[in-house]
């Protein structure tokens, strides 16, 4: 599990709110954790996992593989990012999986 790192050496430069959102946010997250719907996590939102694109040389599309990734980090940033947890707090981006349809 990889999550940002803070500099303790640093001067305190966010409230005690935001400070917390940071300590919370893992890498590939679209937003801030805890900035979503009060006790949801990222297991139940819609953009975690999507399938990725694979590409030979030439720019043709070889094959898809399902990632872990957030595709809403990948929509805002052009970027695949890391797996993110499924236990992971809720971002801002946060949009519940409807009930009896998985993406998976």
């Amino acid at each position: 599990m990889v999550r940002l790192t803070l500099t303790s050496n640093l001067t305190r430069g966010y409230s005690d709110t935001v400070e917390q959102q940071i300590r919370a946010t893992h890498r590939g997250q679209a937003y801030f954790g805890h900035t979503g719907p009060f006790g949801a996590s990222c297991g139940d939102c819609v953009f975690l996992g999507y399938w990725r694109q694979h590409q030979d040389r030439f720019g043709n599309a070889t094959k898809s593989t399902r990632t872990g990734g957030c595709a809403k980090f990948f929509e805002l940033t052009k970027r695949h990012g890391p797996v993110v947890p499924p236990q992971a707090p809720a971002c801002r981006y946060f949009k519940r999986k409807e009930s009896g349809t998985d993406r998976r």
